[in-house]
């Protein structure tokens, strides 16, 4: 169970080649100041609804006007980029809350596949380094591509939020307050919005760290150290619980004997199995009430699960979007399956990590029924996790797990934004906000896979129609095979 998270191989292109995608990508977009969208329907996130046709005015990356004859108040002799949205269906651009993007061909491979598959913004997970990392971009390169992006001077999505390295100390260490309160000043006067748990802390450092951390604004989540329950870390200030994992760890009986006794997130077979069959759906609800009451979000990312349950599958693990892979993670990929496979190689232990997912995506509905705040998040570049494209797939995954179609796109849009205090400017269509924006053919709302009929993606004063997404994601193919 091996996750790929800091993304850092020795793989590198030729400057020339870099540049060139480079160059491709920028150029495929328009950013002519003022745009007259027309004939669109506008998806409500907020309430789940759809509008009659309207036009939409956006003038330099905000959207300044909306109604069903917006055109009638615009100078007839203005310089103005008329599109036809042939009854399509505009909405926020996507924001995923879980990504990573932390490596050196992020510019030239990853950021465009963001953009092309519709995430205009998300939340990076792993942004600076821990001591010297050889060839990896660290929190200045990552906070100098923000300023970039945010300028329009770089195709990619907005980060809007940089995380710290994992604060993951040796097993048995120590740390002492003075230290952990230091480490956390530290990251706080780099710059960095969030402080990223990781499992082998104590749970004592975890409270010195989240006490810290809540006194500077800086958000706390990551992954829960292994002897700490979910109602402590709660308590002690989480801002939210990442992946579908940590919450069936305390739904049973044995929750205790758990995290007492294991020095890993990555259970055996055993315990997987013995979390799926005593699952006490009353215990868990005492939890999730815990986490409603504190405000503490909850982002499953479902397809990391889903790729322990399928690790087998030909056809999940020879997905045609392969091709947006470079060969290095291909290789990740593939072994990270390889030993899920070697971890539970039998059709019945198949069947019990494959129940163990299963029961994630219940408890995600049940959590959304208790009142948890749940966001979309995909953990991308995580095995099988392929950057900006998994969004739609975990959007399916919401949706399998009980959420509505309305509440999937609410996770990944309004929410999100109201989670990250950026209300004000992104996460729905409204006079005023900041134009990311996706242009849909079909309604997501009657059926979430919709969200993948993308038309066209507006970076506030950069837009892309389909031709310039496809021109996008072909760069990054010519580009992979050219190495």
């Amino acid at each position: 169970m091996t996750r790929i998270k800091k993304l850092l191989f020795t793989i590198v292109l030729t400057l020339s080649a870099l540049q060139a995608a480079f160059a491709q990508s920028q150029d495929t977009a328009q950013n002519p100041g003022t745009i007259l969208l027309d004939s669109v329907h506008i998806i409500d996130v907020t309430v789940g609804t759809v509008s009659d046709i309207q036009q939409v005015l956006l003038r330099d990356g905000r959207i300044v006007a909306i109604g069903d004859s917006v055109a009638d108040t615009i100078d007839s002799n203005a310089n103005i980029l008329r599109i036809d949205g042939n009854n399509g269906y505009l909405m926020p651009g996507l924001m995923d809350m879980h990504a990573h993007i932390r490596h050196p061909l992020a510019e030239s491979l990853i950021f465009p596949q963001f953009v092309a598959n519709g995430v205009t913004g998300i939340r990076e997970m792993n942004s600076e380094c821990d001591g010297p990392q050889s060839g990896a971009p660290c929190l200045q390169q990552m906070q100098s591509w923000q300023q970039r992006i945010d300028a329009g001077e770089l195709v990619g999505p907005r980060l809007l939020a940089l995380s710290s390295f994992p604060v993951n100390p040796p097993w048995d260490y120590e740390a002492t307050e003075e230290q952990i309160r230091g480490l956390v000043a530290e990251m706080d006067n780099r710059g960095v919005d969030l402080i990223k748990a990781y499992f082998r802390l104590s749970p004592q450092a975890f409270r010195w760290l989240a006490d810290e951390a809540g006194r500077r604004e800086l958000m706390v989540s990551g992954h829960l150290p292994v002897p700490m329950t979910v109602t402590e870390a709660v308590q002690a200030g989480l801002d939210s619980l990442e992946h579908a994992r940590d919450l069936l760890f305390d739904c049973f009986p044995g929750s205790s004997e758990f995290r007492s006794t294991q020095r890993t997130q990555n259970p055996s077979v055993e315990w997987l199995q013995r979390m799926v069959s005593e699952h006490n759906s009353a215990q868990c609800e005492q939890i999730l009430q815990t986490m409603a009451d504190n405000d503490t979000w909850y982002v499953p990312t479902h397809v990391t699960r889903r790729m322990d349950a399928m690790a087998g599958d030909s056809a999940f693990r020879n997905d045609p979007r392969r091709q947006y892979i470079w060969p290095e993670i291909l290789q990740s990929w593939d072994a990270d399956a390889d030993n899920m496979l070697a971890m539970a190689p039998s059709p019945e232990e198949r069947a019990i990590v494959a129940s163990f997912y299963h029961k994630g995506l219940e408890l995600t509905g049940q959590a959304q029924e208790s009142g948890v705040r749940i966001l979309m998040g995909t953990d991308s570049g995580d095995s099988f996790s392929y950057f900006g494209a998994s969004a739609h797939d975990e959007l399916q995954e919401l949706v399998k797990a009980g959420l509505t179609p309305a509440q999937a796109l609410q996770a990944a849009t309004v929410d999100a934004a109201e989670f990250l205090g950026m209300q004000s400017d992104y996460g729905s269509v409204t006079e005023g906000k900041v134009a990311d924006l996706i242009l849909l053919r079909a309604n997501p709302l009657e059926d979430i896979s919709n969200s993948t009929s993308l038309e066209a993606v507006f970076m506030g004063s950069r837009y892309y129609d389909r031709g310039a997404l496809d021109a996008m994601l072909q760069n990054v193919v010519e580009a992979i095979a050219a190495m």
